[in-house]
């Protein structure tokens, strides 16, 4: 297995005396494997991407110095419309606009990457493709509390999205796919130029059709809509929407050891007739990539696409976002997170939640310092079988200087050790089934230096296919410099398991020491051990936009005990934050895991685990106007597991 050179495609500028400065290692590794990670490269070369401005500069500055690689309707007409020029747009531009990102656009563009969903082995859903775009849109929906629910599968007709006359609440929805729900009923959103949307009086006359004797048949009806995402008893986005504006409040179907659930209507603002909720489903294609490496574009679209529904009469917005990438540079530099900076500061009534993460104890973050002229040696065990991509981050502490790493597949040669600056692949250029690409400067984060170890699936059913192998791979980092870093390289493994409702196709890998549970065979451990030198970590793992102070993120407690839950991600972060906003109950008890609320159907409920149903809480408390108690420190109090505190049921 030798190492070579990637290749050098025509979406990177090699004749650049920096060519990898400042880019996205995302793009790299795509563009020198002809983007087989993500499918292939479209038919006509558009790739979705998140865009940052450089200040004071303008959507027309930015297409006319493209050089044809960018037109003005491959940019949704929300990010261009009267008024003040948001710095975070997103775009679908081609090969000729990034080859000028480091000149005639260095100027304009501050950062760009790549917002795509990983295509695995086997596919369903082909990705989106580029939308034509017309101008900004301003919708309405005419209530005081806008309620904005990004997420999969929104059960429009459920018994608990009522208002006092039985109609549905939800007043607008967004499928972003074009080949997804609402093909006949709907209509393209024209400012986005994709997908299709229905106002809550289509949505209403579509009930109404199907409705006989005060019954809804709603296979009939979510057949109809083709909204194939509702096919199931349970979905993320309905049990997510229940959770936030519901008849039920969460605490309501919670009991204790010594009371039974009341089963009581919530008496609050998100579930009363003045709040109005919209909707965006997100892509299929997009949900079977567990990764999250395309919710930059889609995430932010339809945070505009739910601020074009606000109007005179709105006094307040609340968005809440369950899904999250486990990777990025963790200190809120990411773009994503600071385009919610930017939107909060455009609309002080805005308030965004987002999950900590289910990843406490998965296994993927790994934190270390170096002494001056020394190595450490990380274990990475991929695992068979798994036909999706697999992907590492490391990050080193701004001003380090001197840091390389080399990388041992199983059983075959390793690397030479890379440098900033540096991107090769094995075996051959032509074919790789593993790359690292070292960023000296990254878009994905501006503080310190990044590396990108990519690999090709480990497992397909097609013979031509590049496959990576199985087994304990070896990460060594090396200190070159005669001085101790003096804060630590922290690495990331993507997420690569499966998302609700999705084809199995991933299997996570995890990083293997020793030192992270020694006494396992007795009894698990359930946090870090202070003072050990396990280089693998619980704590540090925050999804990759919960860190900033644009989004409150929600992490989970368990209700009967108020202890922390084991999968529950923390802090600390490479910045400024030390935990999450607060901490929510995800658990009843320590043998009944998981909240209760909607399924799909009448008004069934179902079970789901995970700090997604705390999220949602938080949000629901906002929309309330915060009132106390609010969060609040528990009896053993930790700021990295639960922020300012434990909110209440």
């Amino acid at each position: 297995m030798s190492w070579q050179a990637i290749a050098h495609g025509a979406h990177v500028n090699w004749s650049q005396p920096d060519p990898l400065d400042g880019l996205d290692p995302y793009l790299v590794w795509a563009d020198g494997t002809a983007f087989a990670p993500y499918g292939g490269l479209p038919a006509n070369g558009k790739i979705a991407t998140l865009i940052e401005l450089q200040p004071g500069r303008t959507v027309a500055e930015l297409v006319s110095h493209s050089g044809g690689g960018l037109q003005l309707s491959d940019i949704p007409g929300a990010y261009r419309g009267p008024g003040a020029q948001p710095r975070f747009l997103t775009a679908w531009p081609q090969a000729a606009f990034f080859r000028r990102l480091k000149t005639t656009l260095s100027g304009i563009v501050a950062r760009a990457e790549i917002s795509l969903p990983v295509v695995p082995q086997r596919p369903k859903y082909r990705p989106p493709s580029a939308p034509a775009c017309g101008p900004a849109v301003a919708r309405g929906i005419a209530r005081k509390t806008l309620i904005g629910v990004i997420d999969d599968g929104c059960a429009f007709a459920q018994y608990h999205l009522q208002d006092s006359a039985g109609n549905t609440r939800v007043c607008r929805l967004w499928d972003q796919e074009d080949q997804g729900a609402f093909v006949a009923q709907g209509q393209v959103p024209p400012d986005f130029g994709r997908g299709h949307e229905v106002d809550g009086e289509q949505l209403q006359s579509l009930i109404d059709s199907m409705t006989r004797h005060n019954a809804v048949n709603e296979d009939a009806l979510y057949a109809t809509a083709t909204y194939d995402r509702l096919s199931r008893a349970r979905t993320h986005g309905a049990h997510v929407t229940d959770v936030l504006a519901g008849a039920m409040a969460v605490r309501s179907r919670v009991g204790s050891r010594t009371m039974p659930p009341t089963f009581e209507d919530a008496d609050d603002t998100a579930a009363s007739d003045d709040a109005g909720i919209v909707f965006v489903q997100l892509p299929r294609a997009c949900l079977q990539d567990p990764s999250g490496a395309w919710l930059d574009v889609h995430v932010l679209d339809a945070m505009r696409y739910i601020l074009s529904c606000a109007d005179a009469q709105t006094e307040q917005i609340i968005i809440n976002l369950s899904f999250g990438p486990q990777r990025g540079p963790n200190d809120g530099t990411a773009m994503l997170e600071k385009a919610f900076d930017e939107l909060g500061a455009e609309h002080p009534e805005l308030t965004l939640t987002v999950a900590a993460g289910n990843s406490f104890s998965e296994r993927g973050h790994a934190r270390f310092k170096l002494k001056a002229n020394a190595t450490k040696t990380l274990h990475w065990h991929v695992m068979p079988g798994d036909e999706t991509p697999t992907f590492v981050q490391l990050w080193m502490p701004a001003g380090a200087t001197g840091v390389e790493l080399r990388v041992t597949p199983p059983g075959m040669a390793e690397s030479p050790w890379m440098s900033p600056g540096d991107a090769q692949v094995s075996p051959n250029a032509a074919k790789p089934s593993c790359g690292i690409v070292y960023m000296p400067h990254t878009s994905r984060g501006s503080v310190g230096a990044m590396a990108l170890v990519a690999l090709a699936p480990c497992a397909s059913f097609r013979p031509t296919t590049a496959l990576a192998p199985h087994g304990l791979w070896q990460i060594e980092v090396r200190n070159n410099s005669d001085s101790a870093l003096t804060r630590p390289v922290h690495l990331w493994i993507d997420r690569d398991d499966f998302n609700l409702g999705t084809m199995v196709r991933g299997r996570q890998s995890h990083f293997v020491d020793p030192l992270y549970d020694p006494l396992r065979w007795l009894k698990s451990a359930t946090d870090d051990t202070p003072g050990s030198a396990a280089l693998v970590r619980r704590r540090g793992t925050l999804t990759g936009i919960a860190t900033s102070s644009g989004a409150l993120a929600a992490a989970g407690y368990r209700h009967s005990d108020l202890g922390h839950v084991r999968y529950s991600s923390a802090g600390p972060t490479r910045g400024a934050a030390q935990g999450p906003y607060c901490a929510a109950v995800t658990d009843q008890s320590r043998s009944l895991r998981g909240l209760l609320a909607a399924g799909t159907r009448g008004a069934s409920v179902v079970r789901l685990v995970g700090t997604s149903t705390a999220a949602p809480q938080l949000a629901r408390w906002a929309a309330d106007g915060r009132p106390p108690p609010g969060p609040t420190p528990g009896p053993d109090h930790d700021v990295q597991l639960s922020g300012n505190g434990l909110l209440p049921l």
